[in-house]
Formats: C-alpha cells, sequence, structure tokens
C-alpha cells in the first residue's frame, strides 16, 4: 500500500502518512512521528510543520476525474457540510 506523502518545500524533510494514521517526518536519517494536528509522539525529529501534517493526515475526498472543476469543488463542500453535521 502506497503512504501518502509529500517533501516539504523549504526544510526538504518527507512527510507520509502511516497506516496507523500519523505523520512520519524524516530528514537526513532521522525520524519523528507526529499526530495530523502536528502534536509530537515521538522520535529524533522533535518539530515539524503542523499545517503540513493537517494537509498530510486530512480527510481525503474520492474525485470524479470526469466531473468539471467547479462541480468537484461543489462535492467537495457537500461533503464536508455531510461530514460536520453526523
Amino acid at each position: 500500500m502506497k503512504m501518502r506523502g509529500i517533501k516539504h518545500p523549504l526544510s526538504g524533510a518527507t512527510y507520509d502518512l502511516t497506516e496507523a494514521g500519523t505523520i512520519l517526518v524524516q530528514k537526513d536519517g532521522a525520524a519523528g512521528e507526529f499526530t495530523k494536528d502536528g502534536v509530537y509522539l515521538n522520535g529524533d525529529i522533535k518539530q515539524c510543520d503542523p499545517h503540513l501534517c493537517v494537509w498530510i493526515g486530512g480527510r481525503q475526498i474520492a474525485v470524479d476525474p470526469n466531473m468539471a472543476r467547479n462541480q468537484r469543488a461543489v462535492a467537495a463542500q457537500r461533503l464536508a457540510k455531510e461530514g460536520t453535521t453526523k
């Protein structure tokens, strides 16, 4: 299974979503584990970019590639509203 991740544009650290739902930050052989809100859990790296953790660890919305861009935005807003009322 491929993890969702991104390389931080300034620090060069990689941020990966683990199967456990935590964020693994790695740079120069060191690693740290954080919650999706950027709270430190364990490891050598003790600081992270909390905004990137939220972005990587946030809810993913399935998108139909055949939809127009504005239709996808409307569908995402609808799903977000349904998620907040539950």
